[in-house]
């Protein structure tokens, strides 16, 4: 599954939970165009698993990312990055699987970003997350203002955005910037328990509750913003009420044991 990866990331798995970890410590895992084609290659290989249940997004070193690589940020390089910066952030974002990000050290800018577009962010107490784009001169774009609204409302984002402040991992839980805080020491056991109660769980009905999620933040209405759309989220609905993982899960209950789920 790993052929033809590149060595910008690394991948790994545990059962149906799937880990690509950012591999540029040298540069404190900094966005390249190099590094955001290898996060969406090889989070487009694991959708395509049949086997993957999770994906977890991590880095590797001090950091989990420390945001774009300042030497393509300015022109004429920038006309270059932000186009694959937006690409992988949509790739990320169309996984159908549940992706958590797991964040130590820090989390800043274009690094904050990515872990936006993750379904849930584990933030270590002490970890820094913020996009100081203010204190650089960078406009952030409408696609991340709009992705940094949805989850923190207008007051918060105009002070992520406004001010350039950095958030602890407390902090960032306490204003919504992410799902959950841990101490340092007890990031990885959190991400880890976590990712395998999500992999436990009925991939069909999880996957079509989060592209249900998706659909309605995007369209904010279930029927007349996108009918087509709508039929789709109908056929996800339909697929799960004729599964075998259905029957499965309401023998499971009945007698008492943990289902074994096949995703058909």
């Amino acid at each position: 599954m790993t052929n033809g990866i590149s060595k910008l990331v690394e991948v790994s798995r545990s059962g149906g939970v799937f880990e690509v970890a950012l591999n540029r410590p040298e540069a404190r895992n900094a966005l390249s165009i190099e590094l955001c084609d290898a996060i969406a290659d090889a989070v487009k290989r694991i959708d395509e698993d049949p086997e993957a249940r999770v994906l977890v997004l991590r880095g590797k070193g001090p950091v989990f990312c420390s945001g774009a690589d300042f030497s393509l940020v300015s022109a004429p390089e920038g006309g270059r990055f932000l186009p694959r910066f937006e690409s992988m952030l949509e790739a990320v974002s169309r996984v159908r699987l549940p992706t958590i990000a797991a964040i130590h050290g820090a989390a800043l800018g274009g690094g904050f970003q990515l872990a936006s577009v993750c379904d849930f962010r584990i933030a270590a107490t002490a970890a820094r997350i913020g996009i100081p784009a203010a204190r650089l001169g960078v406009v952030v774009n409408l696609e991340n203002v709009e992705r940094l609204l949805a989850l923190v409302g207008v007051a918060v984002a105009k002070e992520v955005l406004m001010t350039a402040r950095m958030f602890t991992g407390e902090e960032a839980k306490d204003v919504g910037l992410v799902t959950a805080n841990v101490p340092q020491d007890e990031l990885e056991s959190a991400v880890a328990s976590f990712a395998t109660e999500l992999a436990a769980l009925a991939p069909l009905a999880v996957q079509g509750a989060k592209a249900a999620v998706q659909f309605l933040s995007s369209t904010g209405a279930a029927r007349t913003g996108d009918p087509q759309g709508a039929l789709g989220i109908d056929a996800l609905v339909a697929e799960a009420y004729a599964s075998e993982d259905l029957s499965e899960g309401l023998r499971a209950m009945e007698d008492k044991r943990a289902p074994r789920f096949k995703r058909r």
